[in-house]
């Protein structure tokens, strides 16, 4: 955040990013299919199943091995190395940096809770598609499979409460929003609006 990357550097890479994203997540569709499913239909009738459709193979070498584990070392070895710094920083310090110390340790809990989430919520997919890849003679129930699935798409509801819960200034704001969706916030309003008038009134008669 402090390096001399400027903004528009920022935005031009993150454009990168979403567009390496964008090219990678649909390799499936140039080529990289199930081919087995369109020979047992035809043209007019395809069973668009999720496990019918994407083929073990781009699920096994290219998400999981290629795009999954890597990154999840990579993460794991940096707040790995931002914890051993943060603790090594907070020997010896005085009470004002001790505290500020000290808020980035809880923020960076925060962002290991996300990532130890987004684990939980990934790895029973990736595990259960290997199994089925390496050891076919292991039958994993459909149960099993589609709840794996569900979890995973799980994950992008968890982040926002976590977010909510674990920082402080983005819980201020989802509470604003909660009172003023449930109209909590237009009733404080309204009663911090007369509670001056009830003062001056009170103080007019003690005058």
């Amino acid at each position: 955040y402090k390096s001399t990357v400027t903004k528009r550097r920022s935005w031009f890479l993150a454009a990168v990013c979403w567009i390496l994203a964008s090219v990678l997540g649909f390799l499936p569709m140039f080529g990289w299919y199930n081919h087995d499913t369109l020979t047992r239909y035809n043209s007019t009738s395809i069973d668009c199943q999720f496990i019918a459709v994407i083929p073990i193979t781009y699920l096994i070498h290219f998400i999981f091995e290629g795009c999954f584990l890597p990154p999840l070392a990579i993460m794991i070895a940096l707040y790995c190395y931002i914890f051993f710094k943060i603790r090594s920083g907070r020997a010896g310090l005085v009470s004002g940096t001790g505290t500020y110390t000290q808020k980035k340790y809880k923020l960076a809990r925060s962002l290991v809770l996300v990532l130890a989430l987004f684990v939980v919520c990934w790895l029973p997919l990736h595990m259960i598609q290997s199994i089925m890849y390496y050891n076919q003679n292991i039958k994993v129930p459909s149960i099993a499979l589609y709840f794996a699935i569900l979890l995973s798409h799980a994950n992008s509801m968890v982040n926002p409460v976590v977010y909510a819960f674990k920082i402080p200034k983005i819980k201020q704001e989802c509470g604003k929003i909660w009172r003023r969706v449930t109209g909590q916030q237009q009733q404080a309003d309204i009663n911090s609006s007369r509670t001056p008038a009830s003062n001056n009134t009170t103080d007019t008669h003690d005058g």
